[in-house]
């Protein structure tokens, strides 16, 4: 049998051990990334916790985990963004990964963080880990004449045009507005400054009102020929009608530059309703971002509707959170308590479901998450109603 060995490591000794497996495991080879472009990139995360599980010495799996903060139903909670799962091919199908990963989500935990975030390279393999899939997010694929119409209103407003790098901060201030009511919307704790300034690739084009920033946009635009440009909006973000409306009067000042518009939006956005006549088509992002409870006890706080009932929790990856606790709402928040008794069996798939509120409690049953009765499934909807979270970060 082979010598195992988890360890926590320091990053200077972990972007060695890092690169040569997540270039395998992420990119086109041969040949790997860039050692030192890569290493100068992935360097500058800050907040971050390194594991890797090394077989009779050699370094065969890795993951990391990034300080967030997360918005869950109107309060805000540290939480682990999961990244650089990677594993040997050599190394596959032993269970090296998930051996990582409760390490890394124990060390997490220890660290004050009831929340954990991933994008899955498949879903079904962290959902038996105890995640929960997000609706995915979506693209909008029109051309700028569809917005044509709106070149001949005055909105009363404007839009300042800057590089990200010179528009950085405002945009990060922008994004800690916006996360207080976007519900599931976690943000990195650092940010990633220098990287950004360093590359100031992007356009990030500012929306104000009365001298107020009320939504922004990042993009760029691509293309062999000035005319049949592509402009990609990385990111749509608005406060009021108006905002959203700059926004897209925007994007048809280009109609002589561009002829295809993306925009990527979050799933509950509806860019089919914006105007007549669009032809617009919409596109799903390739992967949801996903979510689990990493601690039941930090789950308190949280907006939530009336009603009280308790469940007995199995989390098998996270075995602190297994047991019988109450959920109850007092003054409009949730507590979350230990308890002697049970109204039903719940997965922490399930407990993770309702608190993001995208799965029915009436499914819970059928995807073997829980056996709660239809009464109680009604008490669920009260105290969780249903919401579409997202999660804006992507890693």
């Amino acid at each position: 049998m082979p010598h195992i060995a988890v360890r926590k490591m320091p990053k200077e000794e972990m972007l060695e051990v890092m690169h040569p497996l997540t270039g395998y495991a992420f990119h086109d080879s041969p040949p790997l990334p860039d050692k030192e472009e890569w290493k100068e990139v992935v360097s500058q995360r800050e907040g971050v916790t390194y594991f890797a599980l090394f077989e009779d010495g050699a370094a065969v799996a890795t993951v990391a985990g990034t300080a967030m903060i997360q918005q869950v139903r109107g309060a805000l909670y540290d939480a682990g963004g999961i990244w650089g799962v990677a594993t040997h091919p050599a190394a596959r199908r032993k269970g090296y990964s998930k051996r990582l990963l409760a390490s890394l989500l124990a060390d997490l935990r220890q660290d004050g963080r009831p929340l954990s975030c991933l994008y899955p390279f498949r879903e079904s393999f962290y959902e038996q880990l105890g995640y929960v899939s997000f609706p995915l997010a979506h693209t909008a694929k029109l051309t700028p004449a569809a917005l044509s119409p709106l070149l001949n209103l005055d909105l009363d407003g404007q839009v300042e045009l800057l590089l990200i790098g010179d528009g950085y901060d405002t945009y990060r201030q922008y994004l800690h507005s916006l996360q207080q009511r976007v519900h599931g919307m976690a943000l990195f704790v650092h940010g990633q400054k220098a990287l950004v300034q360093q590359r100031n690739n992007i356009w990030i084009a500012l929306a104000k009102a009365a001298g107020q920033l009320v939504g922004l946009m990042l993009y760029d635009l691509k293309g062999e020929e000035v005319t049949n440009f592509r402009l990609h909006a990385y990111r749509f973000y608005y406060d009021t009608s108006q905002a959203k409306y700059l926004l897209l009067q925007w994007i048809a000042r280009h109609v002589d530059q561009a002829s295809e518009v993306e925009i990527c939006l979050p799933p509950f956005e509806l860019p089919e309703t914006w105007l007549a006549d669009m032809q617009i088509k919409t596109e799903s992002a390739p992967r949801p971002a996903m979510s689990r409870v990493l601690d039941v006890t930090g789950l308190g706080g949280m907006h939530t509707g009336p009603g009280c009932f308790s469940a007995k929790v199995s989390d098998p990856l996270c075995p602190w959170n297994a047991g019988m606790w109450q959920f109850e709402t007092v003054g409009g928040r949730l507590h979350v308590t230990p308890t002697e008794r049970s109204d039903c069996d719940l997965s922490i798939q399930a407990l993770t479901a309702l608190i993001y509120g995208a799965h029915d409690p009436g499914d819970f049953a059928i995807r073997g998450w829980g056996n709660p009765s239809p009464d109680l499934q009604a008490v669920m909807r009260t105290i969780f109603p249903p919401m579409l979270p997202f999660m804006h970060e992507m890693f």
